[in-house]
Protein backbone atom coordinates (compact mmCIF):
# COMPACT_ATOMS: atom_id res chain seq x y z
CA UNK A 1 0.00 0.00 0.00
CA UNK A 2 1.40 3.58 -0.43
CA UNK A 3 1.94 5.73 2.09
CA UNK A 4 0.71 8.41 1.32
CA UNK A 5 -2.52 7.07 0.64
CA UNK A 6 -4.81 9.12 3.17
CA UNK A 7 -7.84 10.19 3.36
CA UNK A 8 -9.59 12.27 6.05
CA UNK A 9 -13.42 12.55 6.99
CA UNK A 10 -14.60 15.46 8.88
CA UNK A 11 -17.58 17.10 9.97
CA UNK A 12 -18.94 19.25 7.50
CA UNK A 13 -20.03 22.71 9.19
CA UNK A 14 -23.04 23.13 6.35
CA UNK A 15 -24.41 19.80 7.06
CA UNK A 16 -24.36 20.35 10.68
CA UNK A 17 -25.64 23.49 10.36
CA UNK A 18 -28.97 22.34 8.26
CA UNK A 19 -29.38 19.49 10.49
CA UNK A 20 -29.25 21.64 13.71
CA UNK A 21 -31.42 23.69 12.22
CA UNK A 22 -34.57 21.34 11.37
CA UNK A 23 -34.19 19.69 14.46
CA UNK A 24 -34.46 23.17 16.05
CA UNK A 25 -37.99 23.86 13.81
CA UNK A 26 -38.79 20.16 14.90
CA UNK A 27 -38.80 21.10 18.27
CA UNK A 28 -40.11 24.39 18.30
CA UNK A 29 -43.33 23.03 16.14
CA UNK A 30 -43.58 20.22 19.18
CA UNK A 31 -43.50 22.80 21.69
CA UNK A 32 -46.39 25.05 20.41
CA UNK A 33 -48.15 22.15 19.33
CA UNK A 34 -48.05 20.84 23.17
CA UNK A 35 -48.90 24.42 24.52
CA UNK A 36 -51.69 24.57 22.45
CA UNK A 37 -52.63 21.27 23.55
CA UNK A 38 -52.55 22.06 27.50
CA UNK A 39 -54.12 25.54 26.82
CA UNK A 40 -57.39 23.84 24.65
CA UNK A 41 -56.88 26.85 22.29
CA UNK A 42 -55.26 27.92 18.89
CA UNK A 43 -52.28 30.75 19.40
CA UNK A 44 -54.31 33.99 17.58
CA UNK A 45 -50.98 35.13 15.56
CA UNK A 46 -49.73 32.81 13.47
CA UNK A 47 -47.19 34.95 12.02
CA UNK A 48 -45.34 35.90 15.19
CA UNK A 49 -45.24 32.29 16.06
CA UNK A 50 -43.32 31.59 12.52
CA UNK A 51 -41.15 34.50 12.70
CA UNK A 52 -40.24 33.48 16.20
CA UNK A 53 -39.58 29.79 15.40
CA UNK A 54 -37.72 30.66 12.58
CA UNK A 55 -35.39 33.14 14.64
CA UNK A 56 -35.61 30.80 17.50
CA UNK A 57 -33.91 27.98 14.74
CA UNK A 58 -31.14 29.92 13.49
CA UNK A 59 -29.91 31.20 17.11
CA UNK A 60 -30.01 27.07 18.38
CA UNK A 61 -28.34 26.47 14.95
CA UNK A 62 -25.78 28.57 15.00
CA UNK A 63 -25.17 28.29 19.18
CA UNK A 64 -24.75 24.41 18.50
CA UNK A 65 -22.29 24.84 15.59
CA UNK A 66 -19.92 27.48 17.75
CA UNK A 67 -20.02 25.39 21.20
CA UNK A 68 -19.63 22.05 19.99
CA UNK A 69 -17.41 22.40 17.22
CA UNK A 70 -14.40 20.80 19.22
CA UNK A 71 -16.46 17.64 19.65
CA UNK A 72 -16.99 16.71 16.15
CA UNK A 73 -16.32 13.52 15.05
CA UNK A 74 -13.74 12.68 12.28
CA UNK A 75 -11.95 9.66 10.77
CA UNK A 76 -8.58 9.75 9.42
CA UNK A 77 -7.82 6.90 7.07
CA UNK A 78 -4.28 5.94 6.16
CA UNK A 79 -1.31 3.07 5.43
CA UNK A 80 -0.67 2.01 8.68
CA UNK A 81 -3.86 3.30 10.86
CA UNK A 82 -7.38 4.04 11.64
CA UNK A 83 -7.62 7.29 13.57
CA UNK A 84 -10.98 8.09 15.02
CA UNK A 85 -12.08 11.16 16.84
CA UNK A 86 -15.19 11.39 18.84
CA UNK A 87 -15.90 14.38 21.41
CA UNK A 88 -12.86 15.56 21.30
CA UNK A 89 -11.16 12.26 22.60
CA UNK A 90 -9.46 10.23 19.88
CA UNK A 91 -8.05 6.45 19.26
CA UNK A 92 -5.21 5.50 16.62
CA UNK A 93 -5.96 1.73 15.83
CA UNK A 94 -3.42 -0.22 13.48
CA UNK A 95 -5.42 -2.18 10.57
CA UNK A 96 -3.76 -5.58 12.02
CA UNK A 97 -5.64 -5.04 15.56
CA UNK A 98 -9.00 -4.25 13.33
CA UNK A 99 -11.34 -7.31 13.33
CA UNK A 100 -14.27 -5.53 11.48
CA UNK A 101 -15.12 -1.98 10.40
CA UNK A 102 -18.82 -1.45 9.91
CA UNK A 103 -20.93 1.59 9.26
CA UNK A 104 -24.47 1.13 10.61
CA UNK A 105 -27.40 3.15 10.16
CA UNK A 106 -28.18 5.33 6.99
CA UNK A 107 -28.45 9.43 7.29
CA UNK A 108 -27.14 11.29 9.66
CA UNK A 109 -27.44 8.74 12.13
CA UNK A 110 -24.90 6.95 10.95
CA UNK A 111 -22.35 5.79 12.90
CA UNK A 112 -18.80 3.35 12.47
CA UNK A 113 -18.33 0.76 14.79
CA UNK A 114 -14.64 -0.80 14.75
CA UNK A 115 -14.34 -4.10 16.95
CA UNK A 116 -10.72 -4.42 17.52
CA UNK A 117 -9.41 -8.44 17.09
CA UNK A 118 -8.99 -10.59 20.61
CA UNK A 119 -5.62 -10.27 22.27
CA UNK A 120 -4.98 -6.94 20.45
CA UNK A 121 -3.26 -4.12 22.72
CA UNK A 122 -5.54 -0.87 22.93
CA UNK A 123 -4.60 2.56 22.94
CA UNK A 124 -3.82 4.06 26.33
CA UNK A 125 -6.88 4.70 28.64
CA UNK A 126 -6.82 8.33 28.78
CA UNK A 127 -8.24 7.88 24.95
CA UNK A 128 -11.44 7.07 23.58
CA UNK A 129 -12.83 4.51 25.45
CA UNK A 130 -14.21 1.74 23.71
CA UNK A 131 -17.55 -0.39 24.94
CA UNK A 132 -17.67 -4.30 25.47
CA UNK A 133 -19.76 -6.24 23.13
CA UNK A 134 -19.53 -9.77 23.25
CA UNK A 135 -16.44 -9.98 25.31
CA UNK A 136 -14.49 -7.24 22.61
CA UNK A 137 -13.84 -3.76 22.29
CA UNK A 138 -15.86 -2.03 20.19
CA UNK A 139 -15.18 2.21 19.10
CA UNK A 140 -18.30 3.73 18.22
CA UNK A 141 -17.83 7.05 16.47
CA UNK A 142 -20.95 9.34 14.86
CA UNK A 143 -20.13 9.76 10.53
CA UNK A 144 -23.43 10.82 9.54
CA UNK A 145 -22.28 14.19 8.86
CA UNK A 146 -18.88 13.31 8.21
CA UNK A 147 -17.33 14.89 4.47
CA UNK A 148 -16.78 12.87 2.04
CA UNK A 149 -19.93 10.99 2.57
CA UNK A 150 -19.96 7.29 4.38
CA UNK A 151 -20.42 5.78 0.94
CA UNK A 152 -16.26 6.97 0.54
CA UNK A 153 -15.76 5.70 3.98
CA UNK A 154 -17.13 2.21 3.50
CA UNK A 155 -14.80 2.04 0.46
CA UNK A 156 -11.41 3.32 1.93
CA UNK A 157 -12.05 1.21 4.84
CA UNK A 158 -12.88 -1.77 2.09
CA UNK A 159 -9.47 -1.12 0.86
CA UNK A 160 -7.60 -0.86 4.38
CA UNK A 161 -9.07 -3.59 6.16
CA UNK A 162 -6.82 -6.86 6.52
CA UNK A 163 -8.64 -10.13 4.84
CA UNK A 164 -10.93 -11.91 7.60
CA UNK A 165 -9.02 -15.75 7.57
CA UNK A 166 -11.66 -18.82 6.74
CA UNK A 167 -11.33 -19.77 10.53
CA UNK A 168 -12.88 -16.66 11.77
CA UNK A 169 -15.29 -16.05 9.05
CA UNK A 170 -16.69 -19.58 9.41
CA UNK A 171 -16.69 -19.55 13.24
CA UNK A 172 -20.56 -19.68 14.74
CA UNK A 173 -21.06 -16.02 16.20
CA UNK A 174 -22.77 -16.13 19.87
Amino acid sequence: MDENDRTTFRTSTRLTFVFMLLMGLLAWVLVHTVLALIAGRLPADYTNIAVSGALYAVVFSVLSVVLHRKNWSSVDVTAPTLGLVEKGRSAVLPWQAIHSATVRRPGPFAVLQVTVRPGAVAPPGTTLRPRIRAGQPVYTVNVGLLRPATGALRDALARHLPPVPASERDAPRR
